[in-house]
């Protein structure tokens, strides 16, 4: 068994239709990002849709010679099935979106490294965000994705393939991997038309696309508002997501929020009262873009 990147890549965005076939620096996105992935060890397959509009997906990695697996365009999930069962010796499946070209074959070896020394059924650096947004890695065992296949119900599970694993943390293994730095804020994804031109910015500072590290293409850090709620760095195997609240540069509370979606998020420490309802606020946001939950309803003390 041998690990195997699936890049998930379809036509039909809302926000950016056709995004992934854009010109960034002179090529597709989605060509640069094939390019960035041979640099590693692993083999990669395109997990894209049967619908028309993707064929010109099918056929960009056809020319560079990548696999192709087509399969339901809102059921991901499905998709993501669909790859195990054309390549039964993968095991880990390291699922990579194609909005994020800029993903460094670097950040999967560390992905792949800290699921096989934690014995993990799901590894990602989203469980703690210090990586910018567009350098997501998620590796998945082999059972572990199967298993979501055959259980999840959820629209959300079935889009966004692996919330069901994330969600419940007493059943499967969940790791979490750090980049060293708190940079969690910035963004490198691709879904308006605001970050293709910011993506473009940065590749024109960047000489060699392809080859480049992911720390070529990041920029400054943003300014810290007044009040801030960064994701805290976690390492290994864990169950919960643990936020800094920062008041005017001080941290003054932590936030710890049990992965399970229904379970309530302790406070400790002292959040201002008027404050509370800002926290909560962005707290709902990291956890809506890296586990795609909904929002929180209340901070518990």
């Amino acid at each position: 068994m041998s690990p195997l990147c699936v890049v998930q890549a379809r036509t039909g965005s809302l926000r950016l239709p056709g995004k992934v076939l854009l010109d960034l620096g002179g090529r597709p996105v989605l060509a640069l990002l094939l390019l960035r992935l041979r640099r590693g060890s692993s083999p990669v397959v395109v997990a894209t849709s049967t619908a028309p509009g993707d064929d010109d997906v099918a056929r960009l990695a056809e020319v560079l010679d990548v696999p192709v697996v087509r399969g339901s365009e809102a059921d991901v999930l499905d998709r993501f099935r669909l790859v195990a069962e054309t390549f039964p010796g993968a095991d880990p499946l390291v699922r990579i979106t194609a909005d994020c070209p800029f993903t460094d074959p670097e950040v999967i070896e560390r992905a792949l490294a800290v699921h096989a020394a934690s014995d993990a059924d799901y590894t990602s650096n989203t469980l703690s965000r210090t990586y910018p947004d567009g350098l997501d890695v998620e590796v998945v065992a082999r059972a572990a994705l199967l298993a979501a296949a055959a259980e999840a119900t959820e629209l959300n599970e079935r889009e966004h393939v692996t919330p069901f694993l994330q969600c419940h943390p007493d059943r499967f293994r969940l790791a979490a991997f750090c980049s060293g730095d708190d940079l969690g804020d910035l963004r490198l994804t691709l879904d308006t038309a605001e970050d293709l031109a910011r993506l473009r910015t940065v590749v024109g500072g960047v000489a060699d696309h392809v080859q480049a590290g992911w720390r070529s293409f990041v920029g400054d850090r943003p300014a810290p508002g007044e009040v801030e709620v960064r994701p805290q760095c976690a390492e290994g195997l864990l169950a919960t997501r643990r936020f800094a609240v920062v008041v005017g540069g001080q941290e003054v509370a932590q936030v710890v929020v049990d992965l399970r979606p229904d379970a309530p998020a302790i406070v400790a420490g002292h959040i201002p009262d008027d404050l509370n309802a800002e926290v909560l606020r962005r707290t709902s946001r990291w956890l809506a873009m890296d586990l795609q939950r909904g929002p929180l309803t209340s901070l518990t003390r």
